[in-house]
């Protein structure tokens, strides 16, 4: 099963409110103030969330919310115990509840060098070792130089890495 990212969709309580209505349409079918006409808006999905309750996370406590990717309009209405509903809340916000596809091809394979002395820095302390200083041309180069030095002039760090034969300069 994939992962996917929760969304949070919050409102303030409501004094006198017996419930709330929460209501979702999209870029293309969206929630306008002037024609919403609650549970009878063509194209809008809604849940009823309980009294004390004032929030709801998607999807996990809405599964019909939608799941493509997309603006998606959100009302919220407070509603009493005769049934009259609030004028909504309005929010808007980008939605993707869907995961990427898994990778097609994967494995698992020894790994055949030493980790404890990769060949790549054996490498780079050989041809550190041996090339001469490039000129240097700024501060950070002045930097890195002096650093190289340290290390060509580190005996024990070389031992350790590359064995005694790079720090007595034998090949």
């Amino acid at each position: 099963m994939p992962f996917i990212q929760k969304r949070y969709i919050w409102w303030e309580p409501v004094a006198g409110a017996t419930s709330y209505v929460v209501y979702v349409g999209t870029e293309a079918n969206p929630i306008n103030p002037a024609t919403f006409s609650w549970g009878d808006t063509p194209e809008v999905i809604s849940k009823t969330i309980p009294r004390d309750t004032t929030e709801i996370v998607i999807p996990d406590e809405w599964p019909e919310f939608p799941r493509k990717r997309g603006i998606y309009r959100i009302a919220v209405t407070a509603r009493d115990d005769d049934g009259n509903q609030s004028d909504p809340l309005l929010l808007s916000a980008a939605f993707n509840l869907t995961a990427p596809p898994p990778p097609r091809a994967g494995g698992i394979e020894f790994f055949s060098r030493n980790v404890t002395k990769p060949e790549i820095l054996e490498d780079l302390l050989e041809a550190l070792l041996q090339a001469p200083a490039p000129p240097v041309r700024s501060q950070t180069g002045t930097m890195i130089r002096r650093g190289m030095e340290q290390v060509k002039n580190n005996e024990e760090f070389v031992n350790a890495y590359l064995g005694s034969k790079f720090a007595s300069g034998e090949k």
